[in-house]
């Protein structure tokens, strides 16, 4: 099994909904590819508590993926789908930046 967790940054708040939006159009059909496992997007939390003062490094305009593909196979599939193409030329003039790791257990 492995895990992706992208960080997207993009240029503005107007930027980071649409990303999102468009992310959000997607999943109900990223989740039903042969080897998804899981598809979701994660934004900085809002929370005011004082713990997040010193432990939480908020990047303004980011947005973090978090994937679980069964193989590399299932995620290359995955990249190259319609709809994940079509998601990339929706999105292209609205990213600044894109930073992938992609994981594996490693216990």
């Amino acid at each position: 099994m492995l895990t992706v967790i992208a960080e997207i940054l993009t240029n503005s708040e107007h930027s980071l909904k649409t990303v999102m939006g468009s992310f959000k159009a997607i999943q109900t059909t990223v989740l039903q590819e042969t080897g998804c496992h899981g598809y979701d997007v994660y934004v900085d939390s809002t929370a005011d508590a004082v713990i997040n003062s010193f432990m939480q490094s908020k990047v303004p305009y980011s947005l973090v993926m978090y994937e679980q593909w069964e193989t590399m196979q299932h995620l290359e599939a995955h990249m190259q789908t319609e709809h994940m193409q079509a998601h990339f030329e929706a999105v292209k003039d609205l990213v600044l930046g894109v930073n992938i790791r992609i994981l594996e257990k490693g216990i």
